[in-house]
């Protein structure tokens, strides 16, 4: 099944926020706000120790704090190991879960520490089989190079100002129907709007078309 089919962009069962290579949280989806309770808006650019804090069953600091093991990984060209971490809630809770990470590599129009990504998949504690099948799966999203889609910018066709309103607001984790009633359109527009995006970026499904967007700085 393909990576749109189990993410459908932001609306996926698993929680999934992507880091820069200084520790700064770049991407954040719904089920990361549901599970850790922390808002897209809260979390977005601030370095993933201080809203995670994750930390290992019996230890008390967390592992990213003098510097993350797994960004030394990706810098590296390998792929960080499957955990299982205690995370810091919005409530102070901690709870424990999955991560499954994945490095994304982008092209050289990035600033060095931009050019790789590492994306954490988690999960309130299930089977690890079953993570590293949706890691594998999530590969999909990307070129076979492991690179988003780097069509240069300025052979992207544009975008009017509602399709950039509606993208907008698939980067917050809204549902089609939800944009639609925001809008106070109906959801069949809204789906041609998304379809319109996806054609004019280049993108396979929602979630690529947002990840495009953001690397863009379209939105």
């Amino acid at each position: 099944m393909s990576i749109s089919k189990i993410l459908d962009l932001m609306n996926a069962p698993y929680g999934v926020y992507a880091v820069d290579m200084n520790q700064n949280i770049v991407f954040w989806n719904h089920s990361a706000e549901r599970i850790l309770g922390y808002k897209r808006d809260e979390v977005i650019g601030r370095p993933c120790y201080q809203v995670c804090a994750s930390v290992r069953e019996g230890e008390a600091e967390a592992i990213c704090l003098n510097g993350c093991p797994s960004i030394r990984l990706a810098r590296e060209g390998i792929t960080p190991p499957v955990v299982h971490v205690l995370m810091l809630s919005s409530s102070g809770e901690r709870k424990p879960v999955t991560v499954t990470p994945i490095i994304i590599y982008q092209d050289e129009s990035h600033r060095e520490d931009e050019r790789i990504l590492l994306v954490h998949l988690f999960h309130e504690r299930t089977e690890d089989d079953r993570a590293k099948t949706i890691a594998q799966n999530f590969h999909s999203v990307f070129s076979t190079t492991g690179e988003i889609n780097d069509m240069p910018r300025e052979k992207y066709r544009t975008l009017t100002d509602r399709e950039l309103e509606v993208l907008r607001l698939l980067a917050m984790a809204l549902k089609p129907e939800e944009i639609a009633e925001r809008l106070e359109l109906s959801p069949h527009t809204i789906l041609n709007h998304i379809r319109n995006v996806r054609l004019k970026l280049n993108a396979r499904n929602r979630l690529e078309a947002v990840v495009v967007a953001q690397r863009e700085k379209l939105i």
